[in-house]
C-alpha cells in the first residue's frame, strides 16, 4: 500500500515497518518486510522491474494512469496551470476529472496510524481541489448550480469554514441572502456547542458584508479562514489546515525560489527550519507564505498547519502563547480537557506532541518573538513559516526575506488577472497609471481592481483621474470592508505616542527621501535620536531604504500620515521652517567662500 501511495519515490524500509506495526515492531521485522516484497514482486508480472531495491528502501514504477492517485494529482496539477494561464473552463474540467475518481475515502480500514495519516493527507488534497474547483466556478459566474454539491460536501466536513463560506456566496449570488445569513448562523451554533470557538474572522468579515449588502458580487474574496480552528479531519493524523492558495497568486517567482532553496538546502537541519517574511501592510505575505506552503505540503507527512496570531489586526488583541498553542493541540486532536491552563503545562505537552510529527506551520500576523518561541514544534526536518509587519530579532535556525512591492510587470499581471487582459490591452497607458498610482502594493492594486469590477462602466482611466487628486487618494483605495487606510492605521497606532508624533512629522518633508541629519533637523532633535526614530520605522515597515542612510516613505503611507491630526497643530507649521533653515545652513560655508 506505501509503496503505492509513494509510486515513482523511495519508500525508505523504516517507513514500510512503521505502515505494518503501529506500536513496537518485532525483531524480524525487516526480514519480514523483504519476505513480503519479495512475495509481491513473484505475485505481480514484471514485479522485479515494477519494484526496484534502492536504498535505503523500495521503489515502485508504475505507467501513467495505472494510479488513480496520480491521474488526480496530474489533473490537478494541469487545473492550476490552466488558470495559471486564464484559462477557468479548461481549469474547471481538469478539476471535475480528478474529482470523479473519487468514490469515498480511500484505505479505509486499511493499516494503522500511518496509513490512517496518508489517507486523511489525501482527503484534504480532495477537499482542496474541490475548494479550488468552487472558487473557479464561482468566479466564473456560477452561483445556483454550486449550492446542492456544497451541501453535499459540508455534510461531510461540517467544519469546514472556507466551504461554508462558498456556499454563503452562492446562495447570496442566487438572490437567496436569507439562507446565507442562515448558514452563518448554523456554523456559529456548531462550533459554540462542539468546540467553544467562535467563527473565524474572514468568514465573519464576509457575514457582515452580506447583511450589509456591500459584497461585491462579481468579485468575492473568499474569506481565509483562521483554519488552525478547524478540527483535524482524522484526530491525531495529520490535519491541513491551511488556506486555500489564492486563485490569482501572481509574481513573486524570485521569492519562492529562494524560499524552496533555503528548505531543500536545510533538508538535514538538526531542528525545525523557520522562514521569516516580513514587509508592509498589504505587501501580500501571508499570500506568500500560502503558496510555498502548497508547494512543500507533500513533504510534511505530519500536517501543514495555519495560525492567524492577530498581531496587527483591527480591534483585536494578539493571540496569547497559551491561546495558540490550545487552538495548535486540538488541531491535532489533543482534547482540552487534557491541556492544562497554564503555558508552560501547554508548551511542555505541544513539544511531546510533536516530537516525531514533520510538521508545516504558518504562523501568521505575528506581533512580536515572544509570541513564537513557544509555539516551535521540536521534529526535525519541521517547517515553520512566519509573517509579520515588523522586522523580528533572529530565531535559532531561521532565514529572514523583506517582502518589497511588486514590480511593474508584475503588478499590471495582477491587474489584468483581476479584470481580464482585454480591459488591460485596451488602455494600457492608463493600466500603467493606475500601477503607478498604487504604488505596486498589491493591496491597493486588488482594491482597484475589485472596485472597477464592481463598476463596469468606469475605465481605467477614470479611476486614474481619481486616484491622482492626492487628498482623496485614500478614500478611492477602499471596498467594502477592506482599505489602505485601515491596514496601515493598524500598523501605526501599534506604535508609541512619540515614536507616531515623529511619524508624522517627519511625512510633511517634502524631497523624494532624507538622511539623519535632515531628520534631526525636521525633529528639532539629536541626530541621534533621529536616527533611532529612523530605524524603528523602517523596522516597522512605515519608511523604506533604497540606499544606505537614505530613507523614503512610500507615497501611500506620506499620504496617510499626512491624514492624520497632529496633537500639536503648531508642530506641522514649524517643520518646513526648519527644513528651509537647515537646508540654508548647507549652502551658507560655500556662499562666503566665493562672497567674503
Amino acid at each position: 500500500m506505501m509503496l503505492l501511495l509513494k509510486a515513482g519515490r523511495v519508500v525508505p524500509v523504516s517507513r514500510l515497518i512503521q505502515a505494518v506495526w503501529d506500536q513496537k515492531p518485532p525483531f524480524t521485522a525487516l526480514q519480514q518486510i523483504r519476505k513480503a516484497v519479495a512475495a509481491l514482486r513473484r505475485r505481480i508480472p514484471s514485479g522485479r522491474e515494477l519494484i526496484a531495491t534502492e536504498p535505503p528502501g523500495y521503489r515502485m514504477t508504475v505507467a501513467e494512469g495505472q494510479v488513480d492517485l496520480k491521474v488526480f494529482d496530474a489533473r490537478v496539477r494541469h487545473a492550476q496551470e490552466a488558470h495559471a494561464e486564464g484559462l477557468l473552463d479548461e481549469a474547471v474540467t481538469h478539476l471535475k476529472a480528478g474529482l470523479d475518481l473519487w468514490r469515498g475515502s480511500i484505505l479505509a480500514d486499511a493499516g494503522g496510524h500511518v496509513i490512517e495519516a496518508a489517507a486523511a493527507g489525501w482527503e484534504e488534497r480532495r477537499i482542496a481541489a474541490a475548494e479550488h474547483c468552487f472558487d473557479l466556478r464561482l468566479a466564473r459566474g456560477e452561483a445556483g448550480e454550486l449550492v446542492s454539491e456544497l451541501r453535499e460536501f459540508i455534510s461531510a466536513h461540517p467544519f469546514r469554514e472556507s466551504l461554508r463560506g462558498q456556499l454563503m456566496l452562492a446562495l447570496h449570488r442566487s438572490g437567496r441572502q436569507a439562507e446565507a445569513v442562515e448558514e452563518y448562523a448554523r456554523l456559529r451554533t456548531l462550533l459554540a456547542e462542539d468546540l467553544g470557538i467562535e467563527p473565524g474572522f474572514r468568514l465573519a468579515e464576509l457575514h457582515v458584508a452580506i447583511l450589509r449588502g456591500s459584497l461585491e458580487p462579481e468579485a468575492p474574496r473568499r474569506p481565509e479562514v483562521a483554519a488552525a480552528q478547524r478540527p483535524p479531519a482524522v484526530a491525531g493524523a495529520a490535519p491541513c489546515t491551511l488556506p486555500h492558495d489564492l486563485v490569482d497568486f501572481t509574481g513573486r517567482k524570485e521569492e519562492v525560489r529562494r524560499l524552496i532553496e533555503d528548505v531543500r538546502a536545510n533538508e538535514g537541519h538538526p531542528g525545525p527550519r523557520v522562514l521569516v517574511i516580513d514587509g508592509m501592510g498589504g505587501s501580500g505575505k501571508t499570500a506568500l507564505a500560502v503558496h510555498v506552503a502548497h508547494l512543500l505540503a507533500d513533504d510534511y507527512t505530519g500536517g501543514q498547519l495555519y495560525l492567524d496570531l492577530r498581531g496587527f489586526t483591527s480591534g483585536e488583541e494578539p493571540l496569547s502563547a497559551g491561546a495558540a498553542l490550545g487552538a495548535l493541540l486540538g488541531v491535532l486532536g489533543v482534547p482540552a480537557d487534557s491541556m492544562s491552563d497554564g503555558v508552560v503545562g501547554r508548551m511542555a505537552l505541544w513539544r511531546a506532541t510533536t516530537a516525531r510529527r514533520r510538521l508545516l506551520l504558518i504562523l501568521d500576523n505575528v506581533a512580536e518573538t515572544a509570541q513564537l518561541r513557544p509555539l516551535l514544534p521540536t521534529c526535525p526536518g519541521s517547517l515553520v513559516i512566519i509573517t509579520s509587519r515588523v522586522r523580528l530579532p533572529e530565531l535559532e535556525g531561521s532565514a529572514g526575506l523583506s517582502l518589497g512591492l511588486l514590480d511593474d510587470d508584475d503588478s499590471t499581471e495582477l491587474m489584468s488577472r483581476i479584470l481580464g487582459a482585454e480591459r488591460i490591452a485596451t488602455e494600457p497607458h492608463a493600466a500603467s497609471e493606475l500601477v503607478r498610482l498604487c504604488g505596486n502594493l498589491p493591496l491597493a492594486l486588488r482594491i482597484s481592481g475589485a472596485r472597477l469590477r464592481k463598476r463596469p462602466h468606469w475605465t481605467l482611466g477614470f479611476l486614474a483621474e481619481r486616484l491622482r487628486d492626492s487628498s482623496r487618494i485614500l478614500g478611492e483605495l477602499e471596498s467594502g470592508d477592506c482599505s489602505v487606510a485601515s491596514v496601515l492605521r493598524v500598523s501605526y497606532e501599534a506604535m508609541p505616542p512619540n515614536r507616531r508624533a515623529d511619524f508624522r512629522l517627519l511625512s510633511l518633508h517634502t524631497g523624494a527621501d532624507l538622511d539623519v541629519a535632515t531628520a534631526a533637523a525636521l525633529l528639532g532633535t539629536e541626530p541621534r535620536r533621529a536616527e533611532e526614530t529612523l530605524e524603528h520605522l523602517l523596522d516597522v515597515h512605515l519608511v523604506e531604504q533604497f540606499e544606505l542612510g537614505r530613507y523614503s516613505f512610500h507615497d501611500l503611507v506620506r499620504w496617510f500620515a499626512r491624514t492624520l491630526p497632529a496633537a500639536d497643530p503648531a508642530q506641522g507649521t514649524a517643520v518646513p521652517c526648519r527644513a528651509a533653515a537647515y537646508t540654508l545652513s548647507g549652502v551658507s560655508v560655500p556662499v562666503t567662500c566665493f562672497v567674503p
